[in-house]
């Protein structure tokens, strides 16, 4: 997209470049577009409403717009689900790659890395939330008690630096380098240790800051990145470049990624989907119940005419009209 003649013109106030922040246009970025040659478009006007919105909540330009629900329809055919975070990434992958190349990568990171996030309900992220709480007490326990005192779970601040893999969190030039990382150690290893690593890279770089923070709203504030912040302005690029670099730093080998999942999910997780789905169930008999008892009426009211027909008659009959 970035070498669409008319894409600055109509883009340079997307939500998609909000961190931008100069980076691009990027003589570097530059020389790794790929999508010199657009490709033929097979254009639909019956996109579902929330990829829609989606489009036009990451895009300005109609051309842009298009392109991203054209690709968001055909993942979400394939991958016969949707969510959100999925329109970030695509969007983003976008600005340097075809829509052919972007699905392709979307399909890796699916199927390899980002297993079961990109569903309507990503249970396997909010698993992958509370592994990433147990490392967090193992590596940074102020932190953890920190957050914990303040009732702040994990699936409320990681879910935009899993799912969405930090699009509209890092600022531009620190989120070239995650997504350079990512794409070459995670699809390489199908794995996505690093999104562990880089969590807890980023909690150590903010850990005073949090700390020191008494109000929820600020320790929300720091753990989104907020550019309003004094920690990331101005400097948010060198602090977020750092947090990725040293991200790798986290040897985290020793741990079973496979027993954590399901110690957390028996612990955190098992009993409140039991408990959602019994709501569930509940609620389903519950609209049955409503949906016999409407059909009684329409059997009381297909009977009515004849009955009142009946009593009218023996008004008359009476002369008590």
């Amino acid at each position: 997209m970035l070498r669409r003649v008319d894409f600055w013109k109509e883009e340079r106030e997307a939500p998609i470049l909000r961190l931008n922040y100069s980076f691009l246009p990027s003589t570097k970025i530059l020389e790794r577009v790929d999508d010199d040659v657009e490709e033929t478009s097979t254009r639909r006007l019956n996109y579902e409403r929330i990829i829609r919105h989606d489009a036009e909540r990451t895009f300005v330009g109609s051309a842009q717009q298009t392109t991203l629900m054209e690709v968001l329809s055909s993942l979400q055919n394939e991958f016969g689900s949707y969510h959100q975070a999925m329109s970030y990434v695509a969007g983003f992958l976008l600005l340097t790659h075809s829509p052919s190349k972007a699905i392709e990568i979307m399909r890796q990171l699916h199927r390899t890395v980002l297993i079961g996030y990109w569903t309507a309900e990503p249970v396997a992220f909010a698993v992958d939330a509370y592994v990433f709480d147990y490392l967090l007490a193992k590596h940074e326990p102020e932190i953890h008690k920190h957050l914990s005192k303040n009732y702040i779970f994990p699936e409320t601040y990681a879910q935009k630096w899993f799912t969405t893999l930090c699009v509209g969190v890092l600022p531009f030039e620190a989120l070239f380098l995650f997504f350079d990382t990512l794409v070459t150690q995670s699809l390489l290893e199908s794995s996505n240790i690093f999104l562990f690593q880089f969590a807890l890279s980023l909690m150590k770089h903010i850990r005073e800051e949090l700390l020191n923070s008494k109000k929820v709203a600020d320790i929300y504030g720091y753990l989104r990145l907020d550019p309003s912040l004094p920690l990331f302005y101005p400097k948010a690029n060198d602090l977020t470049i750092s947090v990725v670099q040293h991200a790798k730093d986290y040897d985290l080998s020793q741990y079973d990624f496979a027993l954590l999942r399901q110690q957390v999910f028996e612990e955190k997780l098992k009993a409140r989907l039991e408990a959602a789905n019994r709501a569930h169930k509940e609620n389903k008999q519950n609209q049955d119940s409503i949906a016999t008892s409407s059909d009684d009426d329409e059997d009381e009211e297909e009977t009515l005419p004849s009955t009142m027909d009946n009593l009218v008659t023996h008004m008359k009959q009476l002369r008590i009209e």
